[in-house]
């Protein structure tokens, strides 16, 4: 069974893509999920960098990032929030849900988290399968990943740069003068 948007949500929010499952670990050796996301698994704008922010099960991540480890649904949080987007003040990042032997990852981007809030709700069903073959298998860990966009330079205003221009022409041209009259004296 592939993933599902509606298997994770933030606030009632639910992701806005998916990708999954994919067999193994999402994190460890080679940070699988990690170089994925760096190589653009999911297409979130030119030049995003993401990091991985924390586990469910390590208990000393930044984010107070949790979730309801050992069982098939449950909740799950963040203890502060974050911006990956200055500009705009919304946040972008990816959950990945891991059972024993597979994981999905869930996007969210462009989130308001001061209008969703920190906490939401997730299942397995698009991970992997308990015997039953009708409820996803109880979640090992969840991890956070969070997008960095890059810095936005301003653009000057086109009447800035007409400025600008005007005043280094003015210039040029009064030193020209001043160069011609220094020759005929």
């Amino acid at each position: 069974m592939a993933c599902s948007l509606s298997n994770i949500s933030i606030g009632g929010t639910a992701a806005t893509d998916c990708k999954g499952p994919f067999d193994g670990n999402d994190t460890g050796a080679g940070n699988p999920l990690l170089t994925e996301l760096n190589k653009g698994l999911f297409n979130v704008g030119a030049g995003v960098t993401w990091t991985q922010a924390g586990k469910s099960d390590d208990g000393g991540n930044d984010y107070g990032f949790k979730a309801k480890n050992d069982f098939s649904t449950g909740d799950w949080g963040l203890g502060k929030s974050f911006v990956s987007d200055p500009v705009t003040g919304l946040s972008t990042f990816v959950i990945s849900l891991k059972t024993s032997t597979a994981y999905s990852a869930y996007l969210f981007k462009d989130i308001d988290l001061s209008k969703t809030g920190l906490t939401g709700i997730f299942n397995t069903i698009g991970v992997a399968l308990d015997g039953s073959g009708n409820n996803g298998k109880a979640l090992s860990h969840a991890s956070l990943f969070i997008a960095k966009k890059p810095d936005q330079k301003k653009v000057p205003e086109p009447s800035i740069i007409f400025g600008l221009s005007a005043l280094a022409a003015g210039s040029l041209a009064m030193k020209k003068k001043s160069s011609n009259s220094a020759l005929q004296s």
